[in-house]
């Protein structure tokens, strides 16, 4: 038995709304990873200037570059939630200890001997050093939530 044109037309239509359909679920895949890629360099970005604005105002009051490391080196490992006692550890301070350095002349009243971008430049090293070496990125070490403990009254 044959079909009649309206089947045809009909299928084709069905075919159409498919594809359509198809292509609707495609774009709503693509947004939803391109908005987690934006959501994570917002976060990103925020983290980086928690950090940075953390360790500068740690840095900003010493009265040389031996406290301002000391203090800078405390702030970095807070913030980060480490204390700085196993090797790992001391490996990532190191290679952050020029960024410190950086910092501590910037807030010097003194005119500022370090670039901004150079800052940039170090800061993206770092990151990418990071990244190869611990197989992640290192501001996701600050993607854990705060542990709320109940409040107990004793």
């Amino acid at each position: 038995m044959s079909m009649k044109p309206i089947d045809n037309y009909l299928q084709r239509l069905d075919s159409t709304a498919r594809s359509k359909s198809a292509s609707e679920d495609a774009y709503r895949r693509e947004a939803a990873e391109r908005i987690k890629e934006l959501e994570r360099a917002r976060a990103f970005s925020f983290r980086r200037l928690a950090l940075v604005r953390s360790v500068a105002e740690a840095v900003a009051g010493a009265k040389d570059e031996a406290e301002a490391a000391a203090r800078g080196s405390a702030a970095f490992l807070r913030e980060i939630g480490w204390t700085g006692a196993t090797e790992s550890q001391r490996e990532v301070l190191e290679r952050f200890s020029p960024i410190i350095a950086s910092l501590w002349e910037m807030c010097r009243d003194e005119p500022p001997a370090v670039d901004v971008h150079g800052i940039d430049d170090d800061l993206a090293a770092f990151e990418t050093w990071f990244a190869q070496n611990r197989n992640g990125s290192f501001l996701s070490l600050m993607d854990a939530e705060p542990l709320e403990l109940p409040l107990v009254e004793v």
